[in-house]
């Protein structure tokens, strides 16, 4: 029986993840891709070419939005000053939605972007159907496979990658 392949590396997991983090974001900022990709690496989240493109799209993507939010907006400030999670993401969306579009300047370039940004919004209880209809976004963990986890520390790390915090 032959011996499997080692693991991959993080250095080999940060490459796979880097072009495609790149082409749904082509203005993303050198310390933003880098921070971007540890924390795919700390969630576990490789890009996989077993996966449908639209799944490893939406978790690089909700990795991004997560990024955004900490690091470009007041959410922390807020969730610090007792500011509940949701009522913080809706008073700094529109400052991550900016920073976004900055870094994916034109409709075409991630068709899952303002899906993703405006699901992380929304309470999941009020959350409906996803595109056209055809599946329920907060369904992708199951659906999609979604193995990085996602979630805050309220809630150990699991879960909907929407919700990624």
């Amino acid at each position: 029986m032959p011996t499997p392949p080692p693991p991959p590396t993080p250095s080999q997991r940060r490459l796979w993840n880097r072009g495609p983090l790149l082409d749904l974001f082509p203005r993303l900022p050198p310390a933003s891709l880098n921070h971007i990709l540890d924390l795919a690496l700390a969630k576990n989240c490789i890009y996989d070419l077993s996966a449908p493109k639209r799944a490893n799209a939406i978790r690089l993507t909700c990795l991004a939005i997560a990024h955004a939010r900490h690091a470009h907006s007041e959410y922390d400030a807020l969730l610090r000053a007792g500011v509940e999670r949701f009522e913080a993401r809706e008073r700094t969306g529109e400052a991550v939605w900016r920073v976004l579009r900055e870094w994916c300047p034109w409709d075409e370039s991630n068709v899952w972007l303002e899906g993703c940004w405006a699901a992380t919004v929304v309470r999941p209880e009020e959350r409906g159907l996803g595109w056209e209809g055809e599946w329920e976004m907060m369904d992708l963990d199951v659906e999609e496979g979604w193995e990085g986890g996602g979630g805050g520390e309220d809630d150990g790390g699991g879960g909907e990658p929407m919700d990624l915090d």
